[in-house]
């Protein structure tokens, strides 16, 4: 089935399940529609809701914690066979998740006006160019099918996963119900930052098609052997067309940008830490259990969405890149007319001005060698949190040699070294 809505529908249809899951897990407070309905727009019913859900899972795992730390039973079996440094670092998991959670959901509401015109300005472009090129047919069911039956796919699995971890850790023998506020809560707060992550790289897998398609009908129009008015018309308005998508670019790093930092600094820490915690377990010799595979399955969700957040990043600016140099050759297939080359020039000093790329945060570009800064980052603080292990176990042994001193006995004088002159006397 190809789908080729007027007015956005085809965009709605798209990436309408996905925002429908932010929004019902409390991250944003708008929903989408076309523009017969009005277009994305948010309520104050809708944003009461977001408030309750966020207001909802945040005492939930905080009081889920709570429960746990204030009956000694449920407290001993959780942090009992734990060491101090493993303690401190699911201290820290769960603080930043909460934090991580309510950043992301700080930082949208701020763009939320920002967030809709996005949103709108994506649907007017697609209509846009089925005005213009009405033969273009949109694969809306492809990219929708990829974007929300792999994103739902990871969440459950990774939610899974999670709860499952949860239960080892807490050893559930005793307080069942706590468990599972804990493991569902937690689960929820890191799965919502994830499912945004994976809303940044479908809006950028948006651009990497449309650049795409820019660039197909550009070969097509290039490939023309006849000089049409018609055809000149064309290419104007994928010039302008091109543009649009570059101001698009700009409008998702201001919105996601900040969002995708904050996700990639948790996945960081996230990943640092249960790193960590198998090195643990593997340098004292324990044996396999089923906590080994929790914790590696969810580092690979984290793993995963890392790469692909970065890839996805790498392939729009290269796609952006090819586009905006096909564009360049306008006037070397029309016989460098005087208003081509002037159009081309006018168009390249634009480009100069304008040669945005895919950002995490502010500044940092969404490529390939971001994903060789978190791992070697990754894998220079394992190193050090190792080194420290070692010490501690180092100290544990040096302890269990001590010299034991029995009750009964007393020391009169220290005892001195013994040397060859005093075997002698």
């Amino acid at each position: 089935m190809q789908r080729n809505e007027s007015h956005g529908e085809g965009f709605v249809y798209c990436y309408d399940s996905l925002y429908s899951l932010l929004f019902y897990w409390g991250i944003i407070t708008f929903r989408l529609h076309n523009h017969n309905d009005g277009g994305p727009k948010s309520t104050p019913l809708r944003i009461i809701y977001a408030l309750a859900v966020r207001l909802g899972l945040t005492l939930g795992f905080v009081g889920g914690i709570y429960v746990k730390l204030s009956d000694l039973e449920m407290s001993k079996a959780m942090f009992s066979q734990l060491s101090p440094l493993v303690k401190i670092i699911f201290t820290w998991e769960s603080l930043s998740c909460i934090l991580t959670y309510i950043q992301c959901c700080v930082t949208l509401d701020g763009h939320r006006k920002r967030h809709i015109k996005l949103l709108t300005r994506m649907q007017l472009l697609d209509t846009r160019v089925s005005a213009q090129f009405p033969h273009v047919r949109w694969r809306y069911n492809r990219s929708r099918s990829k974007y929300w039956y792999g994103t739902v796919g990871i969440t459950i699995s990774y939610n899974i996963v999670s709860l499952a971890l949860m239960f080892e850790t807490t050893h559930c023998s005793c307080g069942f119900v706590s468990t599972v506020l804990i493991g569902c809560s937690y689960a929820w707060l890191t799965s919502s930052v994830g499912a945004m992550g994976f809303v940044h790289i479908g809006l950028m897998d948006y651009l990497r098609i449309r650049y795409r398609l820019i660039m197909k009908l550009l070969e097509q129009f290039y490939r023309a052997k006849h000089d049409q008015e018609e055809l000149h018309q064309s290419i104007d308005k994928l010039f302008e067309f091109s543009k649009c998508c570059s101001q698009l670019l700009t409008e998702i790093n201001a919105i996601c940008g900040a969002v995708a930092a904050t996700g990639i600094f948790y996945d960081f820490t996230h990943m640092t830490c249960f790193v960590y915690v198998l090195c643990q377990k593997v340098l004292r010799s324990e044996s396999l259990d089923t906590q080994y595979a929790f914790i590696s399955l969810h580092l690979v969700v984290h793993i995963y969405k890392v790469i692909i957040t970065c890839t996805y990043g790498y392939l729009l600016q290269r796609e952006k890149r090819n586009c905006l140099r096909l564009l360049s050759e306008y006037a070397v297939h029309f016989g460098d007319q005087r208003s081509i080359q002037t159009r081309v020039e006018c168009f390249q000093h634009w480009r100069m001005h304008n040669n945005h790329m895919a950002t995490i945060g502010s500044s940092f570009p969404c490529n390939i060698s971001m994903i060789y800064i978190v791992f070697n980052g990754l894998a220079n603080y394992v190193i050090v949190l190792v080194q420290l292990l070692f010490q501690l176990q180092l100290k544990e042994r040096q302890q269990r040699t001590a010299i034991v001193i029995p009750k009964g006995v007393e020391l009169i004088n220290p005892i001195a070294q013994i040397t060859h002159q005093n075997t002698a006397m």
